[in-house]
């Protein structure tokens, strides 16, 4: 199990000339992880998708490809364009459409559930597993913060026993520290803020990078 979890940067622009302009002054780092969050884009046009992926993929940067709308035959459209330009990672929302598993064979699939305090998350990640996903996550708004505990140690005890990479990723405006919490003790993805927060509780990278080294700090 790694120390602490691989901190990917939501990021969504304008178009995919904004995108581009951001890596190439240097505003954002090419050797860091990013979250392409592009339903987020103003311009969803499969011509700003393919540049825009054409780019990530010639730069090598590493990246999760995520899409999310109410639109199913819009879903599939999306990632069927997208997985031309073999996205190191591909997410799709459990209940957004019905798929293939083979057709991810180029890209890592992480299958996400995201719920809120009550969910059941033993059940959700039963499901999540007939799907054979390279990474789970699970995203929940918790208003419990024992709950979050419960499902804490239910998520480490999944990961000890299976080997399983995963995200899990506790929402809300007060759960910022949760989310340091799991990414430090059991997920291997995490999610940081860029302009602005993508999920309640976001934040951002350089805050991650400081509070874990202060986890790794020993005192006596």
């Amino acid at each position: 199990m790694e120390e602490t979890a691989k901190v990917y940067t939501s990021i969504y622009f304008e178009n995919s000339d904004e995108l581009i302009n951001e890596f190439s002054s240097n505003t954002l780092n090419k050797s860091e992880h990013y979250e392409l969050r592009f339903d987020l884009f103003n311009d969803k046009s499969i011509s700003c998708l393919e540049k825009s992926l054409e780019f990530m993929k010639n730069a090598n940067i590493d990246y999760i490809f995520t899409y999310r709308s109410v639109d199913i035959d819009n879903i599939k459209k999306i990632y069927n364009y997208a997985m031309k330009y073999n996205p190191p990672v591909i997410d799709i929302d459990i209940g957004s459409y019905i798929f293939a598993r083979q057709q991810f064979k180029n890209s890592k699939l992480m299958i996400s559930y995201h719920g809120i305090n009550n969910d059941n998350v033993s059940e959700k990640i039963d499901i999540i597993s007939k799907f054979s996903p390279d990474i789970y996550k699970i995203a929940l708004l918790y208003t419990d913060t024992g709950k979050f505990l419960d499902d804490l140690r239910l998520i480490y005890d999944f990961k000890r026993k299976t080997g399983a990479k995963l995200a899990f990723i506790p929402m809300g405006d007060n759960n910022s520290i949760l989310r340091v919490f799991s990414a430090f003790l059991v997920s291997d993805v995490a999610y940081a803020s860029y302009n602005k927060c993508t999920a309640p509780g976001q934040l951002s990278l350089s805050s991650y990078k400081q509070i874990f080294e202060i986890f790794k700090r020993k005192y006596v």
